[in-house]
Parts: C-alpha cells; sequence; structure tokens
C-alpha cells in the first residue's frame, strides 16, 4: 500500500534497496514481514518486526565496524553504542528510539494483560516509515550506504 507516494519514494524505496545487501539479509527479511503485516490489517505485528529489523542493522552495523556488543542487546543499548561511536549527537537518542518504544508499549511483542491493544493504521505507517528513516540515517553516519 502507497498511501504517501512521497514517503515511499523517499524513504521505504531506499531502505528496501539498501536491506537487498547480503549483509543485511536478516534485517531485510524482517523489515519486508513488516511491510506484508501491514498490508494485512496487522498493525500489531507491523510494529514489532519494524523494531527486529531496526535492532538487527544496528547489530549488523556493530558487527561490521568491530564495535563491542552482545547479541542479547536492546536497542536502546545498540543505539547508544552507534551514538558513542559516531559524530552523530547524544541528542538523537530519542529520535531513534521511537521505533522500539512503539514496539514495546503497543506491539504484541509483549502481553498485553487484561487490555487488547488495538494499534491504529497511522501508527504503523509511522513505524514503517520512522524505521526507514532510522535506517538510512545509522547506515549513512557510519559510512556502508
Amino acid at each position: 500500500m502507497r498511501e504517501s507516494e512521497v514517503m515511499h519514494t523517499q524513504t521505504i524505496m531506499p531502505a528496501l534497496m539498501l536491506l537487498q545487501r547480503p549483509a543485511f539479509k536478516t534485517a531485510n527479511l524482517e523489515y519486508l514481514e513488516a511491510l506484508e503485516d501491514y498490508r494485512k490489517g496487522d498493525f500489531g505485528d507491523c510494529l514489532t518486526k519494524c523494531g527486529s529489523s531496526f535492532e538487527s542493522v544496528l547489530k549488523i552495523i556493530c558487527e561490521r565496524k568491530k564495535w563491542a556488543y552482545r547479541q542479547t542487546d536492546t536497542a536502546s543499548s545498540l543505539v547508544k553504542t552507534v551514538l558513542d561511536n559516531t559524530s552523530l549527537d547524544n541528542y538523537f537518542e530519542p529520535v531513534l528510539m521511537i521505533v522500539a518504544t512503539l514496539r514495546n508499549r503497543l506491539s504484541k511483542s509483549h502481553g498485553a494483560g487484561p487490555n487488547l491493544r488495538q494499534v491504529p493504521r497511522h501508527l504503523a505507517m509511522y513505524a514503517l516509515h520512522n524505521t526507514a528513516s532510522a535506517i538510512l540515517l545509522m547506515v549513512a553516519e557510519v559510512g556502508e550506504e
């Protein structure tokens, strides 16, 4: 679905092109699954897979740059590692963390408890666009674009 042609052209397509590289195979699969979940209307799973794709990109960057990280690190730890090793200022941290925050607060990746979570379409679309933008920013910052 291309509700926003500009966002699709400027973020989704460039991210998909970048993620086709062999090094980003897992992140690509996760992002493609997020897009498929969005198309099917499964917006909670879309958020989950956006977060997974972004975390995978961060781990791939750390691996390729030989920056210390653990496979169990969360997005928060990984973002801090990348920020500590690049020229991006720390004020980028909350901007980059929105993908993980949406996953943690709204997706199906954590139990909802007594109240079922209903993720609206527009938040899933925002997550897809934000994930693509964050991936493009991180990869460009480390010179992998």
